[in-house]
């Protein structure tokens, strides 16, 4: 099975952290491959986003740590997922474009196994948590997504919502209820894996809602693609 990716955009590594966060505002992007003297130098993701808002920090990207820029040789789904685990990276280029989890996750024919299989306990905050703090929840446990609940689910917080929330108000010290979806999508612990995928690519987002108290990303289905090729 080959993985289509989409055309690489790109940035210069003489841009500073905010112009790029500004540029995957606009361009509604999670990532974006950066370029010096003409050469791929690295990958600028929410992740790297999240770490250097922070710490308010007004570098230029060359002086960031990025995310390794992975190269590979073949677009086949084996290939592709391996060399994503293996360099613990979300996303690999192959020719002029990028692959990425998503690509992955929404191209390939998951079985009928009930995905509470490979979903986790969720990390939970509350409406009123400081956006400040969330990010710390976020950069210090290498996640992305955390439900937001009040005695029950009232919304989802991604990295991406943070990042499109200070593109337009240049701050994120706001509650939680300011910048979260509060159209929280949840399936049930029986929902099989290919229909759970099916509900994340018709909202077109990266995690899943299972049981209220758990939560299933892109890489929990890029690691369980992993591991079937790893048995075989």
């Amino acid at each position: 099975m080959q993985i289509n990716g989409s055309k690489i955009i790109s940035i210069s590594c003489e841009s500073t952290i905010d112009e790029a966060i500004f540029f995957m505002a606009r361009n509604n992007i999670r990532r974006i491959v950066v370029y010096c003297n003409n050469k791929i130098y690295g990958i600028f993701t929410v992740d790297e986003a999240l770490r250097n808002l922070l710490f308010k920090s007004e570098a230029k990207l060359r002086d960031v740590e990025l995310k390794k820029a992975v190269k590979i040789s073949s677009t086949d789904v084996v290939h592709v997922v391996k060399s994503m685990v293996e360099n613990s990276v979300d996303s690999v280029i192959y020719d002029d474009k990028i692959i990425t989890e998503k690509d992955v996750v929404f191209s390939y024919d998951f079985p009928k196994v009930n995905v509470n299989n490979i979903a986790k306990e969720a990390l939970q905050i509350t409406p009123y948590t400081n956006v400040i703090s969330a990010i710390e929840i976020m950069v210090k446990n290498g996640i992305r997504h955390l439900p937001v609940i009040e005695k029950e689910p009232v919304g989802m917080l991604s990295a991406r919502d943070i990042l499109y929330y200070y593109a337009q108000k240049y701050t994120v010290d706001v509650p939680v209820m300011d910048v979260m979806n509060p159209h929280l999508i949840c399936v049930n612990e029986n929902y099989p894996m290919s229909e759970a995928v099916k509900v994340m690519k018709e909202y077109n987002i990266g995690s899943l809602c299972i049981n209220k108290n758990k939560i299933v990303t892109l890489r929990d289905f890029i690691r369980y693609i992993f591991t079937t090729f790893q048995i075989k």
